[in-house]
């Protein structure tokens, strides 16, 4: 190793940076910044047919997801059958979930949502299916558009949180 290699290498261990020796010295990039989740967390609920493309489910998952992702809220899903809906929801109801999406093929959770809405005043959600009068429930009639109305509903939920 030449001289000028050996003091280089010596006052780079010194001072703890480059030497300068004639190399050009280049800071490292910078991590690009993060944006934490914030705390909204959307849960979905879907009947057996779960995110089969053109089902309420599937439709609905891409509205949540369409509507978190720019808002760096989370979205996760569960599926159930009828007999199951009440613990699948009770179980979102404990994950601390902020909106709960019921989404299935014949609004077969309708009542279960209804039960755990009355149940659980503080807790938010949409039901894809038949109309309700529960405060806390909002309903969205399945249709071609509904992943749309989904991500509206989702947003708006989000923003007023």
């Amino acid at each position: 190793m030449s001289k000028r290699a050996t003091g280089a290498l010596a006052l780079t261990l010194l001072t703890g940076g480059p030497a300068l020796t004639g190399c050009s010295a280049h800071a490292a990039p910078k991590p690009a910044p993060t944006q934490p989740f914030i705390a909204f967390n959307t849960c979905l609920v879907t009947d057996p047919a779960g995110l089969t493309p053109g089902t309420p489910g599937a439709r609905a998952w891409a509205g949540a997801q369409a509507a978190t992702a720019p808002l760096h809220a989370r979205a996760s899903y569960v599926t159930a059958t009828s007999a199951q809906a009440a613990g699948a929801i009770g179980g979102l109801i404990l994950k601390n979930c902020t909106l709960i999406v019921a989404a299935s093929s014949d609004g077969q959770f309708a009542p279960t949502v209804e039960a755990a809405a009355k149940a659980h005043p503080e807790q938010h959600f949409l039901l894809v299916g038949p109309a309700t009068t529960t405060a806390n429930v909002r309903s969205l009639p399945p249709g071609d558009d509904l992943q749309e109305r989904v991500r509206q509903a989702v947003t708006d939920s989000a923003q007023a949180h």
